[in-house]
């Protein structure tokens, strides 16, 4: 996007530590965003493009990682902003929100999504099996790169779980069709109302042409749960079973007392469901304790605020009925035992704590597996001891030369945001397979782009409050499938993206404060520890006092975060385009430049005064050489 870094290194910096390559682009990521997102995407280069109001320019940023930007900005959990430094000083960036808008606003503008060319053309076909997260994002990379892609999709449109098992108040279908539209434009096919393995196998499907194939299948078998369970009782679901009946209109009546068991984002989900159906008394029993129930806080926190009851350390025994139906279960407390062999700690039973809970339905999420069908390509597939596909590290390739899978498939119940990074993974390694070359290797994301900073002063920075959004009437929201949370609108984004702390810049490498503090006595800056290994700038203003503007802290700078500025008669020190001191400047008696802040100058005086030396500044150095010279002219 730029031809050369918008922050240049200092001319002091350590020669070896090559901060740039010839592209302009840092060698490798230090922000902790980018590196602990799951698909690797430039947050701080869309961050910061959103907050200039480039929203196209943010927008491709975020594809060349991740085709599904509105989507993840709606449900994911939020990998990037639980290592986001921002929150050592007050709360993380709502990097989730600021993804949602750039994307709600660019889809919402004529056209939608910019169509995108492939980057080569293949003759090889692929087919993809499954229209989830992870199969699409297969499809775009692939399609991306010039394969003809095909989807295969057993229901009667795709979408998978974005579709039938994430509900319309987290995840409107509207904003999934609009995004799986995008991703058809690239010339995808998709084929719906076909099973692989029943209408379809994998050799008839290689003796059409398809040379390499994709399983994005899912986990939609559940496991059976723990307590007695009748399998044909019409009272009882699992939980994806629940929400996909729900989401295609075949369940719309519930009776007035449900019990869910589980603790995952789709328990708290159909809990919610539950309560927009109707029913007037939902509980959710947990085995576990809150601490390590899987569903993400806030949406535990708005489940509770819309009457949804949470029962942890509790399970369920039995169900009691009569003739296939619930009329109640019972139910015993439990206590947390010794950690088991994945560190976890097993519940066990309280003795003497048994009671009774009313039940209409009873809804469980104990587990779910792929559904594969007796399909002879598919049982050569080696699975894990839980069912899942196995996988060989980043290739996602299975022990079928030509097969790959991700998603929910392989590592069980997982995130939107997780399929999508094993799509893209995947699509890397099948070009990779089908070009001949070596399968890729674990690397660390780069920088799409080093964008030029925000610029503000240092009281902004510092004081600039977290954009929150805001929420549906509890009210409405207990009565409708109406989307819970508000999209930040463009003022509310521009605020938030200057509290980026632009980590892609500054490494936090500490040889500033160094510098400033052992060489020069001064502590005109300073770092704080965030976290175990990492260090944040959080004080702009405490350091004020005791910078003098030499500038040597940015001259040994290795990144190019901080800047120095000589403007109108004042000297100005930059940390990623934060306006961090402002120092007035001397002027020569000679020439009238500006040439040295005060504050440096009364340094100097001090310290030559120390040894003995009588020095007061009063000429710029250009104008000092010439007049040192001129004692020694003739004329």
């Amino acid at each position: 996007m730029n031809p050369k870094p918008c922050f240049q290194p200092g001319p002091g910096a350590d020669s070896k530590h090559i901060a740039y390559d010839e592209d302009g682009l840092k060698r490798e990521s230090s922000a902790p965003c980018q590196l602990h997102c799951p698909t690797g995407t430039d947050i701080p280069s869309f961050v910061t493009l959103a907050g200039h109001g480039r929203i196209q320019e943010a927008l491709d940023i975020i594809r060349r990682d991740n085709p599904f930007p509105w989507t993840c900005g709606l449900v994911c959990p939020g990998f990037c902003e639980n290592w986001c430094q921002r929150r050592y000083l007050d709360k993380a960036v709502a990097i989730r929100h600021l993804d949602a808008f750039v994307a709600k606003t660019a889809m919402e503008q004529p056209g939608g999504y910019a169509k995108l060319s492939p980057n080569a053309r293949y003759e090889e076909k692929v087919a993809v099996v499954g229209s989830g997260p992870a199969g699409m994002t297969a499809a775009y990379f692939l399609a991306l790169e010039g394969y003809r892609v095909t989807v295969f999709e057993s229901m009667s449109e795709p979408g998978g779980l974005l579709i039938a098992g994430i509900p319309e108040f987290r995840l409107p279908q509207k904003v999934v069709r609009k995004e799986i539209a995008a991703i058809l434009d690239l010339g995808v096919d998709v084929v719906v109302n076909t099973t692989i393995g029943r209408d379809l196998t994998l050799d008839q499907l290689r003796q059409e042409g398809y040379k390499a194939f994709f399983l994005g299948v899912g986990a939609w078998m559940p496991s059976r749960p723990d307590f007695p369970c009748e399998a044909d009782c019409d009272d009882v679901f699992d939980v994806l079973t629940f929400l996909k009946g729900v989401s295609f209109g075949q369940i719309s009546e519930l009776p007035k007392s449900i019990v869910i068991v589980g603790g995952d984002r789709a328990t708290v989900d159909a809990a919610r469901t539950c309560i927009r159906l109707g029913s007037e008394c939902v509980n959710i029993l947990s085995r576990r304790a809150r601490s390590e129930i899987p569903a993400h806080i806030e949406e535990v926190l708005q489940a509770a605020e819309e009457g949804v009851k949470f029962h942890q350390l509790t399970e369920v025994t039995e169900i009691l009925g009569t003739q296939g139906g619930i009329d109640a279960v019972q139910c015993v407390r439990t206590r947390l035992g010794p950690p088991d062999g994945s560190g976890r700690r097993s519940p066990s039973p309280i003795p003497g704590t048994e009671f009774t809970m009313k039940a209409g339905m009873l809804i469980h999420s104990v587990g779910h597996k792929p559904g594969l069908e007796p399909d002879p390509g598919m049982v050569k597939i080696d699975l894990s001891q839980a069912g899942m596909l196995r996988v060989r590290g980043e290739s996602q390739r299975t022990n079928v030369p030509d097969v790959f899978a991700g998603g929910d498939a392989v590592t069980g119940s997982a995130t939107v945001v997780e399929a999508v990074a094993a799509g893209k993974k995947a699509a890397l390694a099948i070009h990779a397979y089908l070009r001949g070359l070596p399968m890729p290797r674990k690397t660390k994301p780069r920088p799409r782009a080093m964008v030029e900073p925000i610029c503000m002063d240092y009281h902004e920075k510092a004081f600039v409050q977290r954009q929150e959004i805001s929420m549906a009437d509890l009210n409405r929201r207990m009565t409708s499938f109406d989307q819970v949370e508000s999209v930040l609108d463009e003022t509310a984004c521009r605020f938030e993206a200057k509290r980026c702390m632009r980590c892609d810049v500054c490494e936090r490498c500490g040889r500033c404060v160094e510098v400033c503090a052992e060489k020069l006595g001064q502590s005109g800056i300073e770092f704080y520890h965030a976290g175990e290994s990492s260090l944040i700038l959080k004080d702009y203003v405490h350091g004020l006092p005791f910078c003098i503007g030499c500038g040597t802290c940015a001259n040994i700078c290795p990144t190019g975060a901080l800047q120095v500025e000589d403007v109108a008669g004042e000297r100005r020190i930059l940390m990623c385009g934060t306006v961090i001191n402002r120092l007035k400047m001397i002027s020569c008696e000679r020439c009238g430049t500006d040439f040295v802040p005060r504050a440096a100058a009364k340094h100097t005086e001090k310290e030559l005064g120390k040894a003995g030396v009588s020095h007061k500044v009063r000429l710029c150095p250009d104008c000092l050489r010439v007049e040192r010279a001129s004692r020694f002219s003739p004329h």
